[in-house]
């Protein structure tokens, strides 16, 4: 199996369960030998101002590794939220989530939702995915469904690979094949991430 720095997403009893990565490592904590420096120095001491300060500064950062986490998880929870039919059935399952949309049901800015998803990787059921795979334009059904592209990219995959290669599929025979797929699926209005 290969080790990424990926956040798991697993079935736990008929549910999909995201877990930060980080969760399974020790926590940070300030240093007992700070602590202890601290209250052996001497008030008015140069030493105690200078530990003090290091001391603020590590509950600084550590208070903003946790947050950063959290976040990370509320995003994290909030796309496979949205996106449980590509952890049932793949990629033709993949619903259109824009980054805005995320951000607004966390109460966060848009570049936060950007930032946090930068550079992390889901380990899923399907196999490990860039988070801003999960973020994807859609296009209008003439029923007023939205389907990802992503979906139907991959819809019209199977499709082309299933054609005689030696008589391949028009265009519009492609997409009539696409429309008795999905049931009277007529594409007509692109939406934007």
């Amino acid at each position: 199996q290969i080790f990424l720095p990926a956040q798991p997403v697993e079935q736990v009893d008929g549910a999909f369960v995201v877990r930060l990565e980080r969760q399974r490592n020790q926590e940070l904590t300030v240093s007992s030998a700070y602590r202890q420096l601290l209250k052996q120095a001497e008030r008015g001491d140069g030493v105690r101002e200078w530990v003090k300060k290091r001391v603020e500064s590590a509950r600084w950062f550590i208070d903003a590794v946790q947050q950063r986490q959290s976040t990370l998880l509320r995003i994290a929870d909030t796309v496979f939220a949205r996106q449980h039919g590509f952890l049932e059935r793949g990629v033709s399952g993949l619903q259109p989530l824009r980054m805005q949309e995320v951000a607004d049901a966390i109460g966060v800015h848009i570049s936060t939702v950007s930032r946090g998803v930068s550079g992390k990787y889901a380990q899923t059921p399907r196999g490990i995915f860039p988070l801003k795979f999960f973020f994807t334009s859609g296009t209008e059904t003439s029923s007023g469904e939205v389907a990802s592209q992503v979906s139907i990219k991959e819809r019209i995959r199977e499709l082309v690979d299933q054609e005689d290669k030696q008589s391949p599929l028009s265009d519009d025979l492609l997409a009539s094949k696409l429309e008795e797929l999905d049931g009277g699926l007529t594409l007509v209005k692109f939406l934007p991430l």
